[in-house]
């Protein structure tokens, strides 16, 4: 049989800790070989002294690094101790302060605005009418009161505390005015008074209220339309007025047009007058040169009135004496025509009376001459036929006997007993 390794190492330290332990616990388990075969174990323990080192120096250097914190400009850092859990405050740098020992918070000291998805808050006016408004706040962490309020801080002030109070403040204030005001010029005055009241609530916790406006402002759709309306009426009311203004104004022009009109015409009947009356003078003046000729002019036109007229009375006279002339010429002229007149138509009478002698003689002798002189005299588009006057029944019965010997009813006129007359005009 083999002989047992033997283990020529002396036993670790207590100092050496639980590393050495372990390897001893990890050597006796290993299988043991026979033979003279034996593990450096010097050289081992050598190279893992050297590992150990610098494991730790490198954990030495990572809890020196974390040991040195650094506070951001625009913050403070609040240090507490782990053992005691007394506080105190970090300026803005690199301070050294072991994790093991302090725990350090960084707290924002700078101005803050508040975000719009928090500022958004629904107040009741006066009218009980629901309005959103948009509130925008400037707030920061009083540093002097940090120490003292700072256990009683959220995590997150802006959406636990400030924007909370801000509400609040609103809700509580809002119900003093109307609508119309907050539209129109009272903002700003809600705004102060409910900053007043957030900034003493949040003073008593540490933080700073400096500054809070109001931005946007919602209505409900219902009153926006109302107050649309009431806003276009107001606009027409208002357009009502200027246009009355402006017709006032027209008004008033035309007034003082026509009031510096009648001024003109006043001053240009005036200055007529006055021509007038100069040229009147003058016409006076001409007038007493004029006089004189006149009078010679009317003593000349009467005498040449009076040569007229006597001229006249010798023309009249002659004329009259040439119509009287005349007259009794005329009159033995008529008187002679009349006689020439009279005897032409006792002669003219005396021929148709021997005229008609001759035709009532002939008409005695030939009576069928009378119907063809009726003829002659119609119109010449109309057809006579005579015909020998025989009465109805010797007529018809003339007409029977013709028929019964075969003859033509109406047999053709002698040449002495039809004529046929038919004229067409040209």
């Amino acid at each position: 049989m083999s002989e047992p390794i033997r283990d020529d190492a002396p036993r670790a330290e207590a100092g050496s800790g639980e590393a050495f332990r372990f390897l001893g616990r990890l050597r006796e388990r290993l299988p043991k070989p026979n033979g003279d075969f034996r593990i450096p174990w010097g050289g081992v323990r050598r190279v893992f002294l050297v590992l150990l080192l610098i494991a730790g120096g490198v954990l030495l250097w990572r809890g020196a690094q974390r040991s040195f914190q650094a506070v951001a400009p625009g913050h403070v850092g609040v240090c507490v101790n782990r053992f005691t859990g007394s506080l105190a405050t970090l300026e803005p740098g690199t301070h050294f302060r072991p994790p093991a020992l302090y725990e350090i918070h960084a707290v924002r000291i700078s101005d803050q605005l508040l975000s719009a998805d928090v500022g958004l808050f629904s107040v009741t006016t006066k009218e009980g009418v629901i309005a959103k408004i948009t509130v925008q706040a400037r707030w920061a962490i009083d540093r002097k009161q940090l120490l003292t309020k700072w256990a009683a801080l959220p995590p997150q002030p802006a959406r636990e505390l400030v924007a909370p109070v801000l509400f609040a403040a609103f809700r509580a204030v809002a119900p003093r005015y109307e609508v119309t005001k907050l539209i129109s010029d009272k903002r700003e005055e809600l705004a102060s008074l409910a900053a007043v009241s957030a900034r003493e609530r949040l003073a008593e916790s540490g933080v700073v209220l400096k500054e809070v406006l109001i931005g946007d402002l919602v209505l409900p759709p219902e009153f926006e339309k109302g107050r649309i309306a009431m806003v276009d009426e107001v606009q027409a009311t208002e357009r009502l007025e200027v246009t009355l203004q402006r017709k006032a104004k027209e008004v008033e022009e035309t007034r003082l047009t026509a009031q510096a009109q009648k001024a003109r015409q006043v001053e240009e009947a005036e200055a007529s007058a006055a021509q007038h009356v100069i040229q009147a003078r003058g016409e006076a003046d001409a007038m007493k040169h004029i006089l004189e000729l006149k009078t010679k002019q009317i003593q000349q036109k009467k005498l040449e009135a009076e040569a007229e007229r006597e001229s006249i009375v010798e023309r009249a006279h002659a004329a009259a004496e040439a119509s009287k002339i005349q007259t009794l010429a005329d009159v033995d002229r008529r008187k002679a025509m009349a006689d020439a007149e009279a005897y032409a138509t006792r002669v003219t009478a005396q021929a148709d009376f021997e005229k008609l002698e001759r035709e009532a003689v002939l008409v005695t002798a030939n009576p069928l001459l009378i119907p063809k002189t009726f003829a002659d005299r119609l119109s010449d588009r109309v057809q006579v036929i005579l015909t020998p006057s025989i009465g109805g029944e010797q007529f018809t019965g003339e007409v029977f006997k013709r028929v019964a010997n075969g003859q033509a009813p109406l047999a053709p006129p002698p040449p002495s007993t039809a004529v046929a007359v038919n004229k067409k005009s040209n």
